[in-house]
């Protein structure tokens, strides 16, 4: 599974130089003063594994690299040219051998994008129709308009290394205090599809929950389709293993065990809406050799029944346990529905509507939903300022609770973060970005960059 050892720039800005190392198996937590160019760390990270061309070509650097824990490096530069237009070259290394570069031009992605009047690009990989107010990837706007707006991946084909490097997941960029959509750039990048547009019964960041949900309840669809096709199968064979088995000889108090570790992951399930079939039959009293041979058949095929729904249960489990920690105070809670929903209710026992809940609420609903079924397993996750929207305390387990997140869905985290409650006390797991800043060559080169488009710092 792809992992990021460590990023470096040179020249943001024209004069900051920063070097960050990523941790592989904890979340690495990124520390800089205002200005230093923390979040631009991160979105070109993104950018870069993503290949978004617009976001390399209009950040003001000179160099950009990407370091994999297997040696593989992406080398981005990025010139300008005689004519004042932004060069980017990108080249994969291996081993202390560079290979051949992949080029393009600001002019040959400007001539490329060919957008309609009526729409425009409102962030990184993000446009607007601003007659009906959708949104699109550039994915979405390639198919929907005929236009050719990711010119980096359609040239891939000839570039195998870096093609190699920028596989899919694709990486996840999250500015956090987008997630309650009070603005059309939703800041994220990643493989879990489109933004959905406002409806009239609620607001764009409870559709997008609901878009994430809807990602929860097919998950939890196909794995009880899998576990009744388990059932089914199991029916199928039961007499030739039951036959198998007559000969076996099978220990009393180890068959017990193992038929309390199945009930025990039944409840689990029943629990979270998960559960398919009746409960196990109760234990009997006293067994005899021949009693002890069916019942090992039938754990079997309870095992092998409740397999599949035991990964999606630990990711629900976790969801919900992370967000009725935090509803608890205000009285509500979480339940599943019947078909698989995941579902909020108030101290009086009313059912709330996802856009009823608050602008905090709803954003950990959005990024933990996200992370746990929407997020491609692999993925790097680059999460800037998630203390914005964050009541103190959960500030505090927020920590915690990503690495869980992590954990389950093998997930490699990055914060940006100026709060101290985020960090929790874990400062082994920072990297401080210093800002030094040499004003003279600070001065020669806002004088040469004036006429250059930039991101906001």
């Amino acid at each position: 599974m792809r992992r990021i050892a460590k990023v470096s720039v040179e020249g943001l800005f024209g004069f900051v130089d920063h070097t960050v190392e990523f941790r592989s198996d904890e979340p690495t937590i990124v520390l800089a003063p205002n200005g230093a160019g923390k979040t631009h760390v991160l979105r070109l990270t993104a950018a870069a594994l993503s290949l978004d061309a617009h976001t390399l070509l209009r950040t003001q650097y000179r160099t950009f690299s990407v370091h994999l824990t297997d040696g593989r490096v992406l080398e981005l530069e990025r010139s300008i040219q005689e004519s004042g237009e932004a060069q980017l070259t990108i080249r994969a290394s291996a081993q202390g051998q560079r290979l051949r570069p992949l080029t393009l031009g600001q002019e040959e992605l400007d001539n490329a994008d060919n957008l309609p009047p009526e729409v425009r690009q409102v962030g990184a990989n993000r446009y607007m129709d601003d007659r009906t107010g959708r949104v699109f990837t550039s994915a979405e706007m390639e198919r929907r308009y005929r236009v050719k707006l990711n010119l980096l991946r359609s040239r891939l084909e000839g570039f195998p290394e870096i093609a190699a490097i920028c596989e899919k997941p694709r990486p996840i960029f999250i500015d956090t205090w987008r997630l309650d959509a009070r603005a059309d750039d939703t800041g994220m990048l990643g493989d879990w599809g489109r933004t959905p547009t406002p409806t009239r019964s609620g607001s764009a960041a409870a559709s997008r929950i609901r878009a994430y949900l809807e990602n929860l309840r097919e998950e939890i669809a196909e794995a009880r389709r899998s576990s009744i096709r388990s059932t089914q199968s199991a029916d199928v064979s039961f007499a030739a293993r039951a036959l198998a088995a007559a000969n076996l000889r099978i220990s009393e108090s180890k068959l017990h065990d193992r038929y309390d570790r199945t009930v025990e992951r039944y409840e689990a399930l029943t629990r979270n809406g998960l559960a398919v079939g009746e409960a196990p039959i109760p234990f009997p009293d006293s067994t005899t050799p021949t009693v002890r041979r069916i019942l090992s058949v039938f754990l079997d095929d309870w095992d092998q029944r409740l397999k599949p729904l035991m990964p999606v249960n630990e990711k629900l489990q976790t969801l919900r346990d992370i967000l009725d920690s935090k509803l608890a105070p205000s009285g509500k809670r979480t339940a599943i529905s019947a078909r698989g929903g995941l579902e909020f209710y108030s101290a009086t026992g009313r059912r709330l509507l996802v856009s009823r809940l608050s602008s905090g609420e709803q954003h950990l609903v959005a990024l933990f939903t996200l992370l746990l079924f929407a997020a491609k397993p692999g993925s790097l996750v680059l999460i800037d300022e998630p203390e914005i929207s964050l009541h103190a305390a959960w500030k505090h387990a927020f920590l915690s609770d990503i690495s869980r997140v992590a954990d389950i869905n093998n997930l490699q985290v990055v914060l940006a973060t100026h709060s101290a409650g985020i960090v929790n006390g874990r400062w082994d797991l920072t990297e401080e970005l210093e800002l030094k800043v040499d004003l003279e060559e600070e001065e020669q080169q806002e004088a040469s960059a004036d006429d250059e488009d930039d991101l906001d710092v």
